[in-house]
Order: C-alpha cells, then structure tokens, then sequence
C-alpha cells in the first residue's frame, strides 16, 4: 500500500471528523444526531459481516472495551460541546490524545518511533493547544476538564482498535464488527431518553444522517490506516482535522478567530510534514 495513498486517506478522515464535530456541535439534541448515526452504522455495517470472517474470542474481549470507551466517548463529547465552544474543546481533546498516544507507544507498546516523528507528534499538539488558548474566550474549567477526560478516550479506545485490527486475522472483520455495534448502547439511550429521538421536533434526519456518514467514513478509514503505519503516526496525522474545524466554524458556525490562530495552525502542518517524512 503506497504511504502517499495512506497519507491521503487519513487527511480525508480527519476532514470528515471535523464536519462530524461541527454537526454535533451545531445541533440542539446532539444525543439524537448520535442515535441516528449509530442506525446508519447498524444497517450498513451489520450485513457486511457476513462476509468477513467471524472474529475470535480475543478480539471479542478488544471489541467489547473500545465499544464500552466509544461510549463514554460520545456521551462526554455532548457534554463537552454543551459547556464549551468548538475552537476551545476540540483542540485540547484531539491535540491530548494525540500525546498521550505517542507516549504510550514508545512506553509500552515498543512502536518504532524515531526522534524526528516524535517530535513532529509534539509539534502538532503544541499547535493544537496554542489554539484552544489563545482564543479570547474566557478560561472554562469545565469544559477544560470535559475535554481532558475526551483526550483520555480517545487515547484508550484508539490504542485499543490499533492493537484489535494488527491482531485480526482480517482487518476488515475487525472494522466491520466495530462500526456494526458501537453505536447500539448510544442508539439505546438516545431511544429512552426524553431529549434522544422521541423529542422530534429538536432535530434532523438529515443532519442526522450527514452525521453518520461522517462519522463512519472518518473512523473507519483510520482504524484500517493503523494496520499500515504506527498508531502514533496516524493519530498525529489526523490532527490536521482541527484545521479544517476552525475553517468550518469560521464559515458556517459564525466563530470569531483571532489572528493568533495563524502560528499554531503552521506548527500543526509543520508538524504533520515533519510526522510523513518519518514515516
């Protein structure tokens, strides 16, 4: 597989992870938009597993965890965008984990990253958060520890989905099952809950749907990136997403954006660069 290939397709995802953001930030009742999701991503994905072999027990044991933090993922990102803006929250979690990933992976992992990657990983997290804090937007600590706890998801459930695809003995099997049933907790509480799909009139199908297409494509494709290159490398070139969310906040969510912005978002792409050269 051409590593230019790869490096394309994970920009692709992180563009669609941050049009996925921006809808549920935009949205009244982000818990529906998430339960319609989770149906697009059951009725797509559970036929497709019939033609994939069925995984084995170990790989169960991996499915049902990152299902269990994707869960705790997605409920943390509502609450997140409910007390923080999108250009403050976003940047913390992404740029977060992105760190977290990197040093795990040199820790424990025995992934064979060098200096000059490592560095670029740092460069792009140094970015991200510059971002977050030079917004003129009052400190918020909720929406700061919010955001914290989302980077610590985001790190386990991506190590978690690196380690489960490396390990299946088909790579698909493995990303099939995983959209088919990650979603189905969320799609439960969305159900049951008085502000999930009942409440019909604070939501669209549509964006509903928009959603769930951006949602799938964007994880799918970089958990079948990670099977190519180091977990690390893909969660640091994915970072890029943060660019392309302050793009979509400036034009359709009505964000103001100092003219600060424009030194951390050259780090984040002198990061990135510096990360695909390494690779």
């Amino acid at each position: 597989m051409s590593t230019d290939l790869i490096f394309i397709i994970i920009i692709f995802s992180a563009m669609c992870h941050a049009v996925w953001s921006a809808i549920i930030k935009s949205s009244s009742n982000p818990l529906s938009l998430m339960g319609i999701t989770s149906i697009l991503e059951l009725l797509i994905f559970l036929p497709l597993t019939f033609f994939v072999p069925f995984p084995i027990i170990e790989i169960w044991y991996l499915l049902f965890a990152t299902i269990f933090i994707h869960v705790l993922y997605r409920l943390n990102v509502i609450y997140s965008y409910k007390f923080g803006d999108l250009s403050f929250v976003y940047p913390i979690a992404r740029g977060g984990s992105s760190l977290l990933i990197a040093i795990i992976s040199i820790l424990f992992l025995q992934n064979s990253i060098n200096l000059f990657g490592f560095l670029g990983v740092i460069i792009v997290c140094v970015g991200l958060f510059l971002i977050s804090f030079s917004s003129k937007i009052k400190f918020n600590k909720p929406a700061f520890f919010l955001a914290v706890s989302t980077a610590i998801f985001i790190t386990t459930y991506t190590l978690i989905d690196g380690i489960g695809v490396r390990s299946s003995e088909n790579a698909f099997s493995y990303i099939f099952w995983l959209i088919a049933l990650n979603g189905v907790p969320i799609l439960f509480i969305s159900i049951f809950s008085k502000n999930g799909l009942r409440k019909k009139e604070s939501y669209s199908i549509k964006a509903g749907i928009a959603a769930g297409i951006f949602a799938t494509l964007s994880y799918a494709l970089v958990v079948w990136s990670m099977q190519f290159i180091e977990i690390a490398y893909v969660s640091g070139i994915r970072e890029v997403s943060i660019v392309f969310a302050t793009i979509i906040g400036m034009l359709f969510l009505s964000e103001k954006y100092a003219s600060k912005r424009i030194i951390p978002s050259i780090l984040i792409a002198l990061g990135i660069a510096t990360v695909y050269f390494q690779i």
